[in-house]
């Protein structure tokens, strides 16, 4: 089974022996198709491979088996393909001349290639043997073809060069110009911002002054002014000093209240009765000093005095030139990916004419689509080439088109199988299995269990009507969504509400949904059971050895029935506690409506007898008997719908000799199994 990967990696693993030779063949032949090998080096690739892994199984498989696992990597103009197993070291020294490499290639025939021609078909073989591994590297160099000088042309590098060139210098000037206008800016509105503040201090002061308003209203203004600006450092308002002409008093101080009514002298260096400003050093830093005369009907009567640390002022202009830093930043980088974007606009429509002489000179491809855009002669060529060369492309589209398909499907088969559990859980006290067949590769059956707590499990069974890719699809956002919503979630009446308004919500188009819940305490050995219109489980009793069909009421997810009746007030759920040995089974409607020939479904009547009959078996065991029943009853016809079982046990109490009280003379195997070898 092959995947391909987001890298142009492909891989696939085979069986070591000679059988498989035909799909190891088909697989390194797609895995080459995208290449722009031509078709005498892919075949001649093919059969290199071909050889080499035909004497590995020669020198290390003849007498037990193995796997042989091979990648073809597509990677800086090279093919690797490299192939790798587990069996008996061997040596690549052989260089012994050989057969026409360029015959067998065009005749195809199988063997007798020898590694004198492995290395003539491809570039480079290297050979290491890893632990216990063996890896042979057969290496190929993708030779420039047409079209691909286009691609690394000098004229595009040059008009994106020249384009990266342009945008550079252009943003580089742009910001040297504003960084080297940012200090100056910000300089003018610094100060201008801080001669208001003392404009509309001094104001306020003069009120104060002319009414000659107590201490306590000089400082409850010095305090809001300081208040609603917190970058001032000190302020102090100021008033003549009419004792003493030509000297001020401090008639309040923001930072030494304990001056006021004292003589105010200048720092050092400012002059007295001048409004302006000043730089000075005060408390360990440099301060802006401003000065702002208190006028009264023209007259002086004081002064308003503050500091501004200077720091204020270079921490705007940094700032500033950080966001300025940012934005030329992005300007470059979005003028260096709209030059580039550029450079590739301009050379379209040749490279759109090269690329389809490539497709018709190396592989007989489809011309690309004629865009009405395009210039008129190369419409015209490409027009021609078209015409030329539907027929063989057709054919080979075609047979890509369903080796892509396949390999979707085989690569969706796998992301879904890794969305099942990988491993079943271990329960204290019981057993667990779960098996789950798809109908396709892919399907709509999805089981899940889902740790609440140290004891508290929920475990979900659900079943997406249809089958195929949608119903996978389906089951993807139904998995994704449990996991999400068991979170606020955790009882199962409340999970199947919660998944039903989600799929009402986000599906409203899509199929709907049965699902069975079972919410199960390990420690009180109790379980809850709801179901959305799903098959009613099968629970045996151990000690009566009868079968109980257990079947609360709730119609299936995501259907918008409009009876009055909400979602939840349908749902109903069940409660019981599981005695020593007694069992639940979970289905899907794969097993009890599974068909025989003459149309004769199994039927729940059928399904639980399989369960009573089989119930002291393992539960993997038990599992096994019931999907062989399903087969066998349907004549092992290709099953119509997908089948997922799930089965739960709570272990019987064991004696020191290790024999069950209630079966002395009956071996039941005893405890939980762990699901490593529970799941299909």
């Amino acid at each position: 089974m092959a995947l391909r990967s987001p890298t142009r990696e492909y891989f696939a693993s085979f069986d070591a022996e000679k059988s498989p030779l035909e799909d190891i063949r088909a697989f390194v032949q797609n895995a080459l198709l995208e290449s722009s090998l031509t078709r005498k080096e892919i075949a001649s690739l093919m059969l290199a491979v071909e050889e080499s892994v035909t004497n590995i199984i020669r020198h290390g498989y003849l007498y037990g088996p193995g796997k042989i696992r091979l990648r073809v990597r597509n990677q800086r103009g090279w093919i690797h393909i490299v192939i790798s197993d587990n069996g008996r070291a061997y040596s690549i020294d052989d260089k012994a001349a050989g057969p026409d490499a360029e015959a067998l290639a065009s005749s195809g025939r199988k063997g007798g290639l020898g590694l004198y021609l492995i290395r003539k078909v491809t570039d480079q073989v290297d050979y290491q043997r890893k632990g216990e591994e063996n890896v042979l590297t057969l290496s190929k160099r993708l030779r420039q073809r047409l079209g691909e000088p286009l691609t690394k042309s000098s004229w595009r590098r040059r008009v994106a060069w020249s384009g990266v060139a342009i945008v550079t210098a252009v943003v580089v000037l742009g910001f040297l110009i504003m960084n080297a206008q940012v200090g100056s800016r910000r300089t003018t509105e610094f100060f201008a911002e801080w001669d208001q503040f003392g404009r509309t201090a001094a104001a306020a002061a003069s009120q104060h002054i002319l009414n000659d308003r107590s201490d306590a209203e000089f400082d409850q203004l010095v305090v809001g002014l300081k208040a609603a600006h917190p970058g001032v450092a000190y302020l102090l308002i100021l008033s003549n000093d009419e004792a003493n002409p030509g000297h001020e008093t401090v008639r309040a101080h923001s930072e030494a209240p304990e001056d006021v009514h004292e003589a105010y002298a200048p720092p050092a260096g400012v002059a007295p009765d001048v409004t302006g400003r000043w730089t000075i050093a005060t408390g360990g830093e440099e301060v802006y000093h401003f000065v702002q005369a208190v006028t009264v009907d023209g007259t002086r009567v004081g002064s308003v005095v503050w500091g501004v640390p200077t720091q204020r002022l270079a921490g705007v202009i940094a700032a500033e030139r950080t966001r300025l830093l940012e934005w030329g930043v992005v300007a470059l980088l979005a003028g260096w990916i709209l030059a580039v974007l550029a450079s590739v606009w301009m050379a379209r429509p040749v490279q759109r004419l090269m690329e389809a002489l490539r497709h018709v000179k190396e592989r007989g491809g489809e011309t690309p689509a004629v865009d009405s855009a395009e210039p008129e002669e190369i419409r015209q060529v490409m027009a021609a080439f078209q015409e030329a060369t539907d027929t063989v492309a057709r054919s080979e589209r075609r047979l890509a088109e369903r080796t892509i398909v396949q390999r979707e499907i085989e690569a969706s088969h796998q992301l879904q199988s890794a969305l099942l559990p990988a491993e079943l859980p271990t329960l204290d006290g019981y057993e667990v299995a779960a098996v789950c067949r798809m109908a396709r590769h892919v399907g709509g059956d999805y089981y899940d269990f889902i740790p609440l707590d140290a004891s508290r499990w929920l475990i979900i069974v659900a079943d997406v009507a249809g089958k195929g890719l949608p119903a996978a699809l389906t089951m993807t956002a139904i998995r994704t969504a449990t996991r999400l919503l068991v979170r606020q979630h955790q009882t199962p009446r409340k999970l199947l509400c919660a998944l039903h308004e989600y799929l009402i919500e986000n599906h409203p188009s899509g199929p709907f949904v049965t699902a069975s819940c079972l919410l199960l305490d390990t420690a009180g050995n109790g379980f809850e059971l709801s179901s959305a219109g799903h098959v009613p489980a099968c629970y045996y009793h151990h000690d009566l050895s009868s079968v109980e069909r257990l079947r609360p009421g709730g119609s299936p997810i995501g259907v918008p029935i409009d009876t009055g009746k909400p979602f939840g007030d349908r749902l109903k759920a069940q409660s019981h506690t599981f005695a020593a040995g007694d069992l639940v089974v979970l289905c899907t409607d794969g097993v009890v409506e599974a068909r025989s020939p003459d149309g004769e479904s199994f039927g729940m009547d059928h399904f639980e007898q399989t369960v009573g009959g089989n119930s002291r078996l393992e539960l993997k065991q038990l599992l096994d008997e019931i999907t062989r029943d399903v087969d066998k009853f349907t004549g092992n016809a290709n099953t119509k719908d997908d089948l997922t079982l799930v089965a739960i046990r709570r272990s019987l109490t064991v004696t020191p000799s290790g024999q069950p009280e209630d079966a002395p003379d009956e071996i039941v195997h005893v405890g939980a199994p762990g699901g490593s070898d529970s799941r299909k």
